[in-house]
């Protein structure tokens, strides 16, 4: 179990549904060592949402560095990465699946691995993200238009309505994800779709590792979501649930990402050996057929019809 903290004052509300929130558990920076404080979370009695409960003012120290990685020739490190690319590739076949090519407006764009891959995959692409070099290589190498942007709901009214919006593993790192959502269901069109990617507060991985979990990620993970939590929250917003997806290619990197910094004393010193990455990849087989069972893998994707 969790170890629960004495909160220093009365806690806030629920940062995505407003409910009331409860002394959960304290963090540290355990994959990046960006700092040596504890970082307390609280859990909302409403949503089952856990939420940081004093979020620093500044939260930039804590992306300091190779956040999003470039090679040395100067391309982001996903273009040398082919389990990563068929995952994007995986994200836009669910995509088709389910509706026809059109606008597509990919929040937090990183490098622009997802964006490449819906491009090629039809659809018209625009990107929002905060880090500028992440913009330029979309905009000068991809020729993807993007905005650079740290206020993704002010950048999004910008827009026009998109057929598509996702959200991949975005929210988590915002101070006000039930605006966001918000606004992600405003700049639909009618029929269109919002996509979200969460880390998952019900996995099956939390459980077992608590706050050595890496999908934890204080202090840059500010909020866990449980997928009901957002569900009920974009049903307020006219958005219903077409599909939550909790095994696919991007959750399995993310299952066995999780295991590798679990076993190691400290995540942030260097790449992890051969040995660690083997013995982390066998762990995540031997669960994932108790993870597929609910709504308890590492991630999950909720696809959110207007």
């Amino acid at each position: 179990m969790m170890a629960v903290y004495t909160p220093a004052g009365a806690r806030r509300s629920c940062p995505l549904c407003g409910g009331r929130c409860t002394p959960a558990f304290t963090a540290s920076d355990r994959n990046r060592a960006a700092t040596s404080e504890r970082f307390a979370y609280d859990r909302c009695e409403a949503c089952g949402t856990l939420a940081m409960a004093d979020v620093p003012d500044e939260l930039s120290p804590f992306y300091a560095g190779a956040y999003h990685g470039f090679r040395t020739d100067g391309s982001p490190e996903w273009t040398a990465n082919p389990a990563l690319r068929e995952a994007e590739a995986f994200r836009v076949q669910l995509l088709r699946r389910h509706l026809q090519p059109g606008t597509l407006i990919d929040i937090g764009a990183g490098a622009g691995a997802f964006a490449a891959a819906a491009r090629d995959g039809g659809f018209e692409v625009k990107a929002i993200e905060m880090d500028e070099r992440c913009c330029r290589y979309i905009e000068d190498d991809l020729h993807i238009d993007a905005i650079c942007s740290d206020d993704p709901v002010r950048a999004l009214a910008s827009l026009a309505p998109a057929r598509v919006i996702t959200l991949w593993h975005v929210l988590e790192h915002l101070r006000d994800p039930a605006a966001m959502l918000a606004a992600a269901a405003e700049r639909l069109e009618r029929d269109g779709m919002l996509v979200v990617g969460l880390p998952n507060p019900r996995a099956l991985q939390f459980r077992l590792l608590g706050t050595r979990w890496a999908h934890l990620d204080a202090p840059r993970h500010l909020c866990l979501m449980p997928a009901e939590a957002v569900v009920a929250q974009a049903q307020k917003h006219g958005l219903r649930a077409v599909a939550i997806i909790t095994d696919e290619p991007f959750g399995r990197i993310c299952d066995v990402h999780g295991w590798v910094c679990a076993l190691r004393r400290d995540p942030a010193a260097g790449d992890p050996s051969p040995a660690v990455i083997h013995l982390a990849q066998a762990i995540a087989s031997a669960l994932r057929p108790i993870e597929r069972g609910g709504v308890r893998g590492t991630t999950f994707t909720l696809l959110l019809r207007r």
